[in-house]
Parts: structure tokens; sequence; C-alpha cells
């Protein structure tokens, strides 16, 4: 469903940038040529993690947290990397050794 809408909307001479791994379908080869199709059409195929992060642009922002908050509803693991950047910088502030420093 996502080809049609997608296609029509460029033909309508607006940017279109399309979500592909939020699109299920049922055959590996249906996802290819739609891919194709839409790619050809002038569509620019993106990821959820894309679609979630474009808009956010920096990290260095007041809402940092809620983005973060936003991206471990979306992406579990994402928890994890949060978690192990925040650990290093209470590392450096105590002047500990980093392990990637050892």
């Amino acid at each position: 469903m996502i080809a049609f809408h997608a296609i029509s909307v460029v033909q309508d001479v607006y940017k279109v940038f399309a979500v592909i791994d939020a699109s299920g379908t049922y055959s590996k080869m249906t996802q290819e040529i739609t891919l194709a199709r839409v790619v050809q059409a002038g569509v620019v195929p993106m990821d959820t993690a894309t679609a979630t992060s474009e808009p956010q642009k920096t990290w260095n922002r007041e809402d940092a947290l809620q983005w973060a908050e936003a991206y471990t509803s979306i992406f579990p693991a994402h928890k994890l990397l949060i978690e192990s950047y925040m650990k290093a910088q209470e590392a450096i502030k105590k002047n500990e050794v980093l392990d990637s420093q050892r």
C-alpha cells in the first residue's frame, strides 16, 4: 500500500520519504519490487530509526532526555547504549580510567 500513496504524492510534486520497514509484506520479492518502484518514482526510502532521529538533529539540546525516552520505547536495545554513555560520563567526572583506555 505504501507504493501507491507514495508514488501518487510524488507525482503531485511533493518530496516524499517512505519508512520502508514500517510497511509489511508477505514476500521478499514484493518488498524488493516495491522498493525499486518507489525509488524510481523519486521517493526517498528510510527506516524507522532514521525517521525518528532526523527531527532531533543533535543530542546537545534541553529535551535530550525526552528524545532518549522516545528512542528506548521504539528501540529497547537503545537503552543499553544510553546507559553505557551515562556510565562513561560518570567515570570521567570521577577521573576514573575508562575500559576503552585500559
